[in-house]
């Protein structure tokens, strides 16, 4: 169990997977289709792939607790 190093409430364990799409799926999930294009049903997008730029996101990384903080696109 995590909790928000913010507001500490409990956080969702999942993962961030790279196909075409950078996605966050939560754990226990897995993409659902036959093509790159295929999502999770309850993924968030966290960028999209473009054919001349890779599918990447903004992330803020801290060192002395080891977590990572995305803020996801609306």
């Amino acid at each position: 169990m995590m909790y928000c190093p913010y507001c500490k409430s409990e956080m969702v364990l999942g993962k961030i997977e790279a196909q075409n799409l950078l996605q966050w799926i939560p754990d226990g999930e897995q993409t659902k289709g036959s093509t790159l294009w295929a999502k999770s049903p309850h993924s968030i997008v966290l960028s999209n792939y473009y054919l001349f730029y890779p599918a990447a996101v903004t992330a803020f990384y801290c060192s002395k607790c080891k977590k990572i903080v995305i803020d996801v696109e609306q």
